[in-house]
This record gives structure tokens, sequence and C-alpha cells, in this order.
């Protein structure tokens, strides 16, 4: 059963940062129905369980071959000087520092030309409509389940388009479509000295981290960029920005501002790519892992290399940290049934639920750290043993700790 209306904020001066009440939805599920859906879950959660395991056995190998490619990547890549090209360097992996130049980046969908850039950033926002829902689950007597779905809707800039279409009360909340995303926009006559910079070396631009403590709206390397004159349909706001609306200073929905930043034509620019004619490609270095590197300043290629090192590192955490979290949630469904039957004595469910969602968590911290150091063996032997035995000794004590 659902019902939806309308309420006023509980806090005072909350509704002072809103335009419009806030909504309530109220939806129980019955004790049969929830013990459906939980059995439903049960062969969801095993392909949950078993699934990660093959990715994080896919991970650790990936990590290991792609590190000791970049190993490689860094002794083989050769410098060479921007302004002249060597077909002897055909194919092969190179490094190259140069001032670019370019005579301008278009922007074809705003009718906007920028001189003298060799790629810009594109920021457009469209004031819209955002909904902010949130939802409180209580368990009934006998079993019974009832959600109560609040949502509340205000006025935001934002770049990314708010699907009014999946409001909780669409109604009276509609936004328009995008007139444009955001993207980066490379000039078509780019060239670092004798080579030609092609879209997919100036995307890799922006692609940097920041220096140390800079905070910046731009990536590393751009500059804020100021029209001279507003394409037709626009105006400028009082920061320069174009502004497609009547008044910037009290904006309806479906007003749009683009903001734009870019690197001048003669700033100094490092690729490490593959040469291929006389312009940049990928260079593989491992299955499905491919280099094309560029940064705005002045770098070696041992620079660039470590950078793209500690990516990968990354990426590696992330997809461990992923497989645990997709297995702990397959361990939660494999004993929700449990937890759901419970659940007819309200406090019985809400401790059942805790202690299934702590054993969860160690079923798939065991069985995620079991599968790398087990993947490990293939690569890291010594490594691999160590972490053996310190996860059973971490899966023992709490098991210990837990019948204590």
């Amino acid at each position: 059963m659902v019902k939806s209306q309308p309420v006023r904020p509980a806090k005072p001066g909350f509704a002072a940062l809103t335009y419009d009440p806030a909504y309530t939805q109220t939806q129980e599920v019955g004790f049969v129905e929830r013990i459906g859906g939980a059995l439903i879950g049960i062969p969801l959660g095993i392909l949950l369980i078993f699934f990660p395991i093959a990715i994080l056995w896919w991970n650790e190998h990936r990590d290991v071959e792609v590190q000791q490619a970049l190993d490689k990547a860094s002794e083989s890549v050769v410098t060479v000087p921007a302004a002249t090209l060597n077909p002897a360097n055909q194919g092969h992996l190179i490094h190259v520092v140069g001032p670019a130049t370019a005579t301008a980046v278009n922007d074809l969908a705003f009718g906007v030309t920028l001189p003298s850039l060799i790629v810009a950033q594109r920021q457009v926002e469209m004031y819209q409509w955002r909904e902010r829902r949130s939802e409180k689950t209580s368990t009934n007597w006998g079993g019974s389940q009832s959600t109560v779905t609040t949502a509340q809707y205000d006025h935001v800039w934002s770049s990314d388009w708010q699907d009014s279409g999946t409001f909780l009360v669409p109604q009276g909340h509609q936004n328009s479509p995008m007139p444009a995303p955001s993207a980066i926009l490379g000039a078509d006559d780019a060239k670092l000295g004798a080579f030609r910079l092609n879209s997919e070396t100036l995307a890799a631009l922006p692609r940097n981290p920041p220096a140390e403590g800079v905070k910046s709206d731009f990536p590393p390397g751009f500059q804020s960029v100021r029209l001279e004159k507003p394409p037709a349909g626009f105006i400028f706001d009082r920061t320069g920005a174009l502004y497609q609306g009547k008044d910037p200073q009290t904006p309806v929905i479906g007003d749009v501002r683009v903001r734009y930043a870019g690197v001048p034509t003669g700033q100094t620019v490092t690729v490490v790519a593959r040469q291929s004619d006389d312009g940049f490609t990928d260079y593989p270095i491992a299955r499905n892992t491919s280099l094309l590197l560029a940064a705005v300043g002045g770098y070696s290629a041992e620079t660039l290399l470590d950078r793209e090192a500690n990516a990968q590192a990354t990426l590696t955490w992330l997809l461990r940290l992923g497989g645990v979290v997709i297995m702990w949630i397959g361990f939660m469904l494999l004993l929700g049934p449990f937890a759901t039957l419970v659940s007819v004595v309200p406090f019985l469910g809400t401790l059942t639920e805790g202690l299934t969602a702590d054993i969860a968590f160690v079923l798939a911290f065991i069985l995620g750290c079991v599968t790398i150091a087990v993947a490990w063996l293939f690569v890291h032997p010594l490594v691999s043993l160590a972490m053996i035995v310190a996860t059973l000794a971490i899966g023992g004590s709490y098991i210990y700790l837990r019948r204590g």
C-alpha cells in the first residue's frame, strides 16, 4: 500500500532553503512478501559471492603484469626532439616536450570560437530542480515492514542533469534537457613541434592530478577564458560566464551558464605515447592496457610513468575493495531469509540483521583475502603465504571472541 502527501518541514528555518514543501510516501510490505523476496535473493547472493572471485583473481594478475610493463616502458622510452620527425621511431614509445601551437578551438554546440587555444574545457550548468530523498524503514510486529520516503525539492545550478522523470513527485518539478554536456574540446590544427596533436592526445591533458596543496576549478595548466562577445541568445553574467536567460541575478528553471578554460598556444606540453606517422597513439604495454600520457608543462618521462603507476595501483585497490563489498552483499542476501524469519519480533529482527551483516562482512573479508593470497601464490609466493596466515589468524580470533 502506498500513500503520498505533502508535509511541511519539521525544523524551523529549514523551509527557507527550499522552494517547495516536502512530500512523503509510505509503503507497506507484508511478511509473506518479504520472505518471498529474501528467498529470491539467495541465487543472486550466490552469484555475488563467486563472481568477485574471478574479478579479484584477474585483478592481481593484471596489477603485476601492468607494473612490470611500466618498468619496461620506463627503460625503453626514447626522448626525441619536438622539432623533427624521425621515421625510425615509428611504433616506438617516445617522450616529447615542447611548445604546443594552434589557431583556435571551435565549440560548435554554442557557436563559440576560442582563439589561440590548443584545448579547452567547456563547463555547462543548468538551473534545475533537485530532489533530496530520504527513507526510514521500520519493522512491525508480525514481520511486515513500513518504509516512509520523504522527498524535498529545491533549485540548484548543476553540471549533472537531474532526471525529473525519476522524482517521487515529478509533477511541477520538470527539468528540460541539458543543451550540451560539459566537455574537453581540442583545436583541429594543434601541433607539438612537428607532431600532430589529435583529439585523444589533447583529451589526456586534463587527466593529471593538481599539484599538492593547489585547489582549482580547472585542470592543471588550464586558464580561465573570457570571450569578447557573447554568441546569439546569450549574455554575460557578472563573472564573465555566458548566460542564457533573462536575468542572471534572478535565475529561473532552465537557465544555462557556460564557462571556458583552456591551454593557450605556446604553452609547453609533454607527451609519452607511441609514434604513429606524424602523431601519437596508444602504446600497448599489457593485455587491455595501453599508454597515451600527456600533461601541460615540461616533465620527464619517468614522472608521467610514475603517475601512471600510482593510478594503476589505486585502481587495483579499488577493485579489491569493490570485490569484497560485492561479496559482503552476496553473503547478506544469502543470510537474508534467516533475518527475515526472526523479524516477526521487531527487536529480535533488528539484532539479527546487525549480526548477519557482521558475519557477512567477516566471511567476505576472509574469502576476499584468501582469493587474493592464492592469486599471489603465482606471482608473489612468500607474501601470499604471509597473507593466508594473517587472514586465518584474524578470522579465528574473531570467531573465538564472538563465542566467548
